[in-house]
């Protein structure tokens, strides 16, 4: 599956209110670039967490700022101010809920400057997004991405989410939980490639009698990562929390479950 990388998540980390229906309730083609940030990075199916780690990183980033500021109005060398980074922030995402694909190329459409192509122009951009837009495996899994996020200055990272790992590293120490205890253990998986690619991750929708784990009595769903894998992989398991919570009730568009 293809999942747009760093054009696209350029300007996504916006710590801000949670989506509300007023923002999904016209076309996606129609959506302000704020409301496309907002359901893409802090929403009913989007949360952007930022470890212990990253937040001193940021804070040590802050006061090197000040004091290269300092040097460079006292006349010292402002050039030996080094950026420390530490973790970057990680976006988790709903993939499978339609909003969320549509809040991603609607981004795009802005950055390509949409609005403004000829009707050819759009319907050709709009076939070359078709099938990431319909999403046939989500009819069967339930798929969630998680992405580092770099900033608009071009920050890099030094690799992807998951990158270095397999699904034997990843499988019964990641699952989805509801709210009733019941589980989906992690079916398949796509890492990073690199950067700020996404690693993909699938989980099977329906169990051996056919229910689905998240249906209109769900109250709440989990992403839940274990406490091994966290103390066990020093690369990766700082950049996540114990579990991402996600409200059913904000997950619906109208009376429908996007997920």
């Amino acid at each position: 599956m293809k999942i747009f990388t760093n054009a696209l998540i350029l300007g996504l980390f916006v710590l801000i209110s949670s989506t509300t229906a007023q923002d999904v309730n016209k076309p996606f083609t129609e959506w302000s670039e704020r409301n496309a940030q907002k359901i893409a990075s802090q929403s009913g199916w989007a949360k952007t967490f930022t470890s212990t780690e990253s937040l001193a990183g940021a804070d040590s980033d802050n006061i090197r700022r000040e004091q290269g500021q300092s040097a460079n109005r006292g006349g010292g060398n402002p050039g030996s101010v080094g950026r420390s980074g530490g973790n970057p922030p990680v976006v988790i995402r709903l993939h499978s809920a339609p909003v969320i694909r549509q809040a991603l190329v609607r981004l795009h459409q802005l950055a390509v400057k949409y609005d403004k192509m000829s009707a050819e122009e759009k319907a050709q951009f709009d076939e070359s997004r078709r099938i990431f837009l319909d999403c046939a495996i989500c009819k069967d899994y339930y798929v969630v991405t998680l992405t580092k996020y770099t900033d608009a200055s071009g920050q890099s990272v030094d690799d992807g989410m998951f990158q270095a790992l397999t699904l034997n590293d990843l499988k019964g120490h990641i699952k989805l939980v509801n709210d009733k205890g019941q589980e989906r253990e992690l079916f398949e998986f796509t890492p990073s490639k690199g950067g700020s690619d996404a690693a993909v991750l699938f989980f099977k929708r329906l169990d051996d009698n056919g229910n689905a784990l998240v249906t209109p009595d769900t109250k709440e769903l989990r992403f839940v990562v274990s406490n091994d894998f966290k103390s066990r992989d020093k690369r990766y398991g700082p950049l996540v929390p114990r579990q991402f919570e996600f409200s059913v009730k904000k997950m619906m568009v109208g009376d429908q479950i996007q997920f």
